[in-house]
């Protein structure tokens, strides 16, 4: 087993933690902040929705979809940044593992941006937004949730 990061993300911000083999102390090797992440659609928005007018009795107005929100679009980007720093450092031998504790939904979108050898990379996933924590107690938390994944596979086999 080689060094082991763990990165701790939402859509406002990431960290990146680094454990040595035979070491239960995590170092932080990055911060990374989205301020547009905490930003709510309407604070993004510089117009509102289109407008169409249908057929019928009446000419009545309804708004159109916009498809991806802003919100949406930043979170991506994001999620696509982190990629970029996580395929540079895997290419540098910088780790080993990855393991990703993120909040659900942000999740969802990193796993859709990884690359395949990123991919290949992570050990571990954990749909909890732990990106506030101390690091020793996140990294309590992701081994204990290492330890259930591990006995649920146990008991599947």
């Amino acid at each position: 087993m080689g060094t082991t990061w763990i990165l701790c993300a939402n859509r406002s911000r990431a960290r990146l933690f680094e454990v040595q083999p035979h070491t239960d102390t995590p170092s932080e090797v990055a911060d990374f902040a989205n301020p547009a992440g905490r930003t709510h659609e309407r604070d993004l928005r510089s117009d509102a929705a289109g407008r169409f007018y249908g057929k019928g009795e009446r000419n009545q107005g309804h708004a159109a979809s916009g498809g991806e929100g802003f919100a949406e679009h930043e979170s991506e980007k994001f999620a696509e940044s982190l990629r970029d720093y996580l395929v540079h450092a895997h290419a540098a031998q910088r780790f080993g593992q990855l393991w990703i504790a993120a909040a659900p939904a942000f999740l969802g979108i990193l796993r859709h941006k990884l690359t395949k050898e990123l991919t290949h990379a992570v050990e571990l996933e954990v749909p909890k937004d732990f990106t506030e924590q101390q690091p020793r107690d996140i990294f309590t938390h992701v081994i204990a949730e290492r330890a259930a994944h591990a006995r649920k596979n146990e008991g599947a086999a």
